[in-house]
């Protein structure tokens, strides 16, 4: 039942996240996305360290790890703010799920592990898919490259933390505390030498914080609770599938946000990629996924 459980928590999480996109870059008008960005994991790092006062949770374990993966997040974080800021928000939630995609590459270069053949026909199909999503290579824009820094980001992040598998949930919410303010720190760095201002307008506070709970503190949390029953497939359907078509569903339908047939085809291919990544590329375990996935 707690496995169930799980189940629904990473489609919450996979459409929270994804629905984040196009509710956030409005408010990109009244904040930079670095002051938008620091206080969000702040906030976020303060009620995950109150949780961690009240349960007596050691802050200091294994800090080193803690920061080099906060590092990497904020690689993904910041520049995916960064380009949300610059382009819209369906090439970001496409464009930074190809995280995804990029890791075996990356796993490659760093560990030797043998790139397969299904890697390579995925990250193919996303590319094409790209091609038509952005408009061809007239209409790659800037932020659209810094969005593939943050998708090259998360690929090295998910890497590095895969040696946390197995942890204990209250480590997890240690290394949450640590990445969370790694962020905010490098976020104040970067703010002073951009000479940016870190003031919230009084007319968007609520807003600030409303959109930070819901997009950061609950996803975080939820997941952090879910991820000892964590199953691989699952989690990446969620987060390949539901995650960016949720964000093509607010971006295209909800905040009218312009574009084309050839566009939604692009983002269509780029969904195709990850499913056939996680599951298509594994046929035998097809059928046990989809009685796991619907299984009362």
């Amino acid at each position: 039942m707690t496995k169930n459980k799980s189940k629904v928590v990473f489609l919450i999480a996979a459409i929270l996240w994804g629905a984040s996109y196009a509710v956030q870059k409005p408010l990109l008008e009244f904040i930079n996305p670095i002051s938008f960005t620091f206080w969000n994991f702040l906030f976020s790092g303060i009620v995950f360290v109150i949780y961690a006062l009240v349960k007596k949770i050691p802050l200091t374990y294994r800090w080193r790890e803690g920061i080099i993966l906060g590092i990497f997040l904020s690689g993904m974080e910041i520049l995916e703010m960064v380009g949300l800021d610059m382009t819209s928000s369906a090439n970001t939630v496409f464009l930074t799920n190809l995280g995804m995609l990029i890791i075996p590459y990356v796993s490659y270069l760093m560990y030797r592990r043998k790139v397969k053949l299904r890697d390579n026909i995925a990250i193919i199909l996303a590319i094409i898919g790209m091609y038509f999503l952005v408009g061809g290579l007239t209409g790659f824009s800037y932020g659209d490259a810094i969005l593939l820094v943050s998708a090259l980001a998360s690929a090295f992040y998910f890497i590095y933390s895969e040696r946390f598998e197995g942890e204990k949930s209250h480590h997890i919410t240690t290394l949450c505390i640590q990445q969370f303010f790694t962020i905010s720190v490098l976020c104040l760095i970067w703010g002073q030498f951009a000479n940016l201002s870190f003031a919230v307008i009084p007319s968007i506070r609520y807003e600030v914080l409303w959109q930070t709970i819901l997009f950061t503190t609950i996803p975080f949390a939820i997941i952090q609770w879910a991820c000892k029953w964590a199953d691989e497939m699952i989690a990446t359907i969620y987060d390949g599938v539901i995650e960016p078509l949720t964000g093509a569903i607010f971006s295209w339908v909800i905040f009218l946000e312009a574009t084309s047939p050839i566009q939604v085809f692009g983002g269509a291919l780029m969904i195709l990629a990850f499913i056939f990544s996680a599951v298509f590329s594994r046929r035998k375990y097809l059928g046990h996924f989809l009685l796991q996935l619907f299984r009362k």
